[in-house]
């Protein structure tokens, strides 16, 4: 990342203090001599649950390419959070992962990454974020409108007021804060619709796919004397002949964070025997033998809003000045596929990008922005989306052929991972987003697909398969 020469005297607002929000105003930063980040909630002092991340409590996974980009944002992020207890480890040699083909080979994949809890990793990257920049956290307000300057052409600040709590429930008091842009990473609770409403912009399309996931997660410390040769175990889920899945992260303090998933209403339950009795009904029981004789350290805790929506900003031919959208707010991610902390990220580093193609410019920069950001998305959404139309009735899955061909053949890669060690090697990778997905296309995976999978794809349709990737691969 080549830093810009100077910063401009100019405003700039971050509307959520998530992780979009926090990395949002790391890249401002550098641009904007004033970054005021706004929390609706008051972030403890220690890495601990707080009720604005509901979905703090269950387990996060931030991927090869996120973690890299932390490094970046942050140098020696990753020195920094290993001090604080989060775990390393190779995701093929140090992780147990099963897929309904089979448990995949554990071999050395040249990728390590850490695990820790949600409520770490933010803490970590908000420490840092005060420790290396002048951005103004304003905990405890939240943004009820949007000014605009130009008769609506553009963003002139936000409207602030303070959060009802019983303790201020007589502070009624609006602030008002000028901005010269605006950033919304208020997540997937955003009211960035209703907002542009209001000031006469219609607002965008939205695509909403629902396979009914559902979570229930909670600590345990592992057994003393088990012979443990994984940190993490992951079991996917065999849909249709069974909906439920799981994992076991070892995060900081050497606890496991136990999930429990269940797709199609399949919902874990969050009582102790019915904990126990989801993992025993799993493809393959070694999650629930691993928990005899670990000891819960916490209720198990449920959540399930959990739909993919993704928001179409790119596509608006009427979009305000000085206004972006980043994060959850424009692509909420089922999380199954444990992508949404990196896209982050990515939107972060896209704004940095975009800024610095415009030399920090922001004439033209919204309309630049979430195009770009469509683009970065676009790979993500497809991945986890793919797999949920399954879960819907006939009548709503897509009928494009196209699709379901590259389902197919994602399908065929999958069912080969436990048998080729250059196959998982190579298909953690795209999963992890160090690699693009033309990756799956080496020739020595197509013909492992082909062989195992028969040719009943054809030529002429992995042909097809190919274009589809390759074009996703370089709109990236």
């Amino acid at each position: 990342m080549k830093l810009p020469d100077h910063k401009i005297q100019r405003q700039a607002v971050v509307i959520g203090g998530g992780m979009a929000g926090l990395l949002a105003a790391r890249v401002l930063s550098d641009y904007f001599t004033h970054v005021s980040l706004i929390e609706r909630d008051t972030y403890p002092a220690d890495p601990v649950f707080r009720s604005g991340v509901p979905q703090g409590r269950h387990g996060h996974i931030v991927l090869v390419r996120g973690q890299e980009l932390l490094d970046t944002f942050f140098p020696g992020f990753r020195t920094r959070i290993l001090e604080q207890g989060a775990v390393l480890g190779d995701l093929l040699a140090d992780n147990a992962i099963r897929y309904p083909s089979g448990w995949l080979p554990r071999v050395t994949s040249s990728f390590s990454a850490y695990a820790c809890t949600r409520t770490l990793l933010e803490w970590q990257i908000r420490r840092d974020l005060q420790r290396t920049t002048d951005v103004q956290i304003i905990e405890g307000y939240e943004v009820t409108a949007l000014h605009s300057r130009k008769k609506n052409r553009a963003i002139a600040g936000v409207e602030v007021r303070r959060r009802y709590t019983p303790k201020n429930d007589q502070d009624t008091t609006i602030k008002d804060i000028a901005a010269d842009l605006v950033v919304d990473a208020s997540g997937r609770d955003s009211r960035i619709m209703q907002w542009l409403e209001t000031l006469g912009y219609e607002p965008p399309r939205e695509t909403i796919v629902n396979g009914f996931v559902s979570y229930a997660s909670r600590f345990y410390a592992p057994p003393p004397n088990r012979e443990q040769t994984w940190q993490s175990m992951i079991i996917a889920t065999d849909v249709p002949k069974t909906l439920r899945g799981g994992g076991i992260l070892t995060v900081e303090g050497g606890r496991w964070l136990v999930m429990l998933i269940g797709r199609g209403k399949e919902y874990p339950p969050t009582d102790e025997d019915g904990f126990l009795a989801f993992a025993r009904g799993m493809t393959d029981p070694a999650l629930y033998e691993a928990l005899q004789d670990a000891q819960p350290l916490s209720p198990a805790y449920g959540y399930r809003k959990n739909e993919s929506r993704l928001r179409h900003f790119e596509r608006l031919l009427r979009y305000p000045e000085g206004l972006l959208v980043v994060g959850d707010a424009v692509c909420a991610l089922n999380p199954i596929y444990a992508q949404g902390l990196t896209l982050a990220a990515l939107s972060a580093l896209t704004l940095f990008d975009c800024l610095a193609q415009t030399h920090g410019e922001l004439a033209g920069l919204a309309h630049r922005f979430q195009r770009q950001l469509a683009r970065v998305n676009q790979t993500s959404w497809r991945v986890a989306t793919s797999s949920d139309y399954s879960m819907l009735p006939p009548q709503e899955q897509p009928k494009a052929w196209q699709i379901r061909l590259l389902n197919s053949y994602l399908t065929g890669v999958t069912a080969c991972l436990p048998f080729s060690a250059f196959t998982s090697k190579t298909f953690i990778a795209v999963a992890n987003l160090a690699k693009p997905p033309v990756a799956l296309l080496h020739p020595a995976i197509v013909s492992t697909v082909l062989t195992r999978s028969g040719r009943q794809l054809g030529e002429k349709y992995l042909s097809f398969a190919r274009r589809q990737i390759l074009n996703e691969h370089n709109g990236l």
